[in-house]
């Protein structure tokens, strides 16, 4: 798979738990003041990875429910979900 064909086919952002994140992640997240939130967005740009709290209390609601898919999305693509299936 190429990279311009995983860019297309991943979301450009996401919201996961902080919980499911590898302590390094969680290190920035204190570094940057949001070792606190239950939720984190990461929004995926060209050359960069933001890392900040959903945006809206909706947004927030929203992730609640589907959280567990993108946190299952994000451990495969580290590849510590490799045989399971989404």
């Amino acid at each position: 798979m190429s990279a311009r064909s995983l860019g297309e086919s991943m979301p450009r952002s996401f919201v996961i738990e902080t919980d499911n994140l590898p302590p390094v992640v969680r290190g920035w997240l204190k570094a940057i003041g949001l070792e606190e939130s239950d939720l984190v967005e990461l929004v995926f740009t060209e050359q960069e990875l933001l890392i900040r709290r959903p945006l809206s209390p909706q947004l927030r609601e929203w992730a609640k429910a589907t959280v567990d898919r993108y946190d299952k999305s994000f451990r495969q693509i580290l590849g510590l979900d490799e045989g399971e299936e989404l």
